[in-house]
C-alpha cells in the first residue's frame, strides 16, 4: 500500500491551532517541524552542546505540519478539508503533497546502514546484512532503533575505539547513560565477563535488554532504570560514561569509588570547546588522562585512578 505525504508550512505563531485542524484529519499521529527554540530548548530536551549547522539554518518564524494517509482513504479529500479550515481559522499557509511507497516506509532507511568497521577487530553490523567474519574479528549485531548508540557517531566509535586495547578477559563493566547497550554489548564480545548497565530512560533499558539477547550476552548483563550511578554500589575494572560534558563534570567526583585498583574510566560525548573544562575536573577529582581521542568535534578520554 503506498501512502500520499500531505506538507502545511504555517506561522510557528498558528501551530497551535493549526495542529488542531490537522488532528481532525489524522487522529492517529502527526509529525511536526518548529524550530523556533531550537537554541533554548536543544541542550535542555537533548542534553547537547553543539547544535548541528543544518538545524541552525533552519526557518525558526515556520512550523511544518506532516500527515501521512494511505491512498484508499482519500488524501485528496483530507488536502480540501484543511484548505478550507485553516483558511477559516485566517491561518496563512501552504500545502505540498508526495507519494511514498510502502517498500520506502517501512524499509528505505535500511540503505544507510552496513557493517562498520571500529577500532583493530570490532564491527558493528545490523542484524539484516550477511557479513562475513574474517579471523580476529569481534561482530556485534546492532540495529538502529529508539536508543542513542549505533557506532555511527563519533563519540560511540572513540569509545569503542579506546575500550579494544584495554578490556581484558573477566573485567567487570559499568555502562552509565547506556543507550542501546553499544558499549556494555560489545567489551562483553571482546571478553569482559560482566555489565551492569544503567539509563534514565527505560526505553533505553528496554532496547539495551534487546541488543544484548540479540548478542547472546543478556544472561551477563544487569540492568537499572536510574540516574546516573545513584543505584551503583560496586567497583568495576572498565567504567563507560558517553553522555555530555555537563554531566561527565558532575559524575566525576562519584568516578573513582567505581574502580578497581587499575580500572579505567571512557568518557565521550564532550564536545571540543568543552575538553579544558572536563579535563580540568578529571584532575581535580584524582585520574590522570591515558590518551585523549578527537574526531569531528568530539573529544574521548581514557582515564585511570592516580
Amino acid at each position: 500500500m503506498d501512502w500520499t505525504q500531505i506538507d502545511i508550512e504555517i506561522n510557528c505563531a498558528d501551530i497551535e491551532l493549526g495542529s488542531s485542524i490537522a488532528h481532525m484529519v489524522v487522529p492517529y499521529g502527526i509529525y511536526i517541524e518548529d524550530y523556533s527554540d531550537l537554541e533554548e530548548l536543544a541542550p535542555q530536551i537533548a542534553h547537547i552542546d553543539l547544535i548541528d549547522e543544518e538545524l541552525l539554518k533552519k526557518d525558526r518564524t515556520k512550523a511544518v505540519i506532516h500527515l501521512y494517509i494511505p491512498e484508499d482513504q482519500h488524501p485528496h479529500e483530507a488536502v480540501v478539508f484543511l484548505t478550507d479550515r485553516l483558511q477559516a481559522a485566517g491561518i496563512e499557509f501552504a500545502v505540498g503533497c508526495s507519494s511514498i511507497a510502502e517498500e520506502d516506509w517501512a524499509f528505505g532507511w535500511k540503505k544507510y546502514y552496513h557493517p562498520l568497521p571500529i577500532g583493530d577487530h570490532l564491527v558493528v553490523c545490523p542484524s539484516w546484512e550477511n557479513y562475513d567474519k574474517k579471523p580476529g574479528e569481534v561482530v556485534v549485531t546492532l540495529d538502529p532503533g529508539m536508543a542513542f548508540g549505533t557506532g555511527t557517531h563519533n563519540t560511540t566509535k572513540l569509545c569503542l575505539e579506546l575500550m579494544q586495547p584495554v578490556v581484558k578477559p573477566g573485567s567487570t563493566v559499568l555502562d552509565i547513560g547506556c543507550g542501546s547497550g553499544i558499549l556494555a554489548v560489545s567489551a562483553l564480545l571482546c571478553g569482559a565477563d560482566s555489565a551492569l548497565l544503567c539509563d534514565i530512560d527505560a526505553t533505553a533499558v528496554k532496547v539495551a535488554r534487546e541488543n544484548a539477547a540479540l548478542n547472546g550476552v543478556e544472561d551477563r548483563c544487569q540492568f537499572i532504570q536510574g540516574d546516573l550511578a545513584a543505584a551503583v554500589d560496586q567497583q568495576y575494572d572498565l567504567f563507560f560514561a558517553n553522555i555530555v560534558a555537563d554531566i561527565i563534570i558532575r559524575l566525576l567526583p562519584d568516578v573513582r569509588g567505581h574502580l578497581k585498583p587499575g580500572g579505567r574510566f571512557i568518557a565521550s560525548g564532550i564536545v571540543d570547546v568543552r575538553r579544558d573544562e572536563v579535563l580540568a575536573a578529571v584532575a581535580q577529582n584524582g585520574l590522570e588522562v591515558e590518551q585523549m581521542a578527537e574526531d569531528g568535534g568530539w573529544v574521548a578520554l581514557l582515564c585511570r585512578a592516580r
